[in-house]
């Protein structure tokens, strides 16, 4: 008597192997998403804790990345939309005030830049989340209630 798998055992183990991976493969992808979601958290409460810093020594907010007493991760660059000094690691590009979040203190947007979400604390001390797309709505989703395009938190 010979030893071995039928082509039918084969198959049908290369077929649960499918289904396991088609099921986990998204939720994978959704936790790791998440995580760097909580990753642009950090990076903006520490700008938003350095420009109030900075407003109350010198009564304005500093605008530039360089001005601000603590330092990144990544490398420095002019943020796409508007040219405002700021940094941008693995995963996302932050800076401080200015530009089209006229009321944030701090914003760190998923690159590639426009893509996804985009996380930022306000001057009135509440974080948001703003999608661009499905994927990014399933991660803001996850920090608090929906208010137009963004989660508040």
């Amino acid at each position: 008597m010979k030893k071995g798998f039928t082509l039918i055992e084969l198959l049908v183990v290369v077929l649960i192997i499918g289904i396991l991976s088609a099921i986990a493969l998204p939720q994978y992808t959704k936790i790791v998403e998440k995580s760097r979601a909580a990753e642009a958290v950090t990076l903006v409460r520490s700008i938003a804790e350095a420009e109030q810093r900075y407003y109350l020594a010198n009564g304005e907010y500093a605008g530039d990345i360089s001005l601000l007493d603590i330092s990144f991760p990544g490398e420095s660059v002019s943020y796409p939309s508007n040219n405002i000094p700021g940094f941008q690691t693995k995963n996302f590009i932050c800076r401080p005030t200015g530009g089209a979040w006229t009321d944030a203190l701090a914003v760190c947007n998923r690159r590639p830049y426009g893509t996804f979400f985009a996380i930022a604390k306000l001057k009135d001390g509440k974080m948001v989340c703003r999608f661009y797309t499905a994927k990014g709505e399933d991660v803001c989703k996850t920090f608090g209630t929906k208010s137009g395009t963004s989660y508040v938190f």
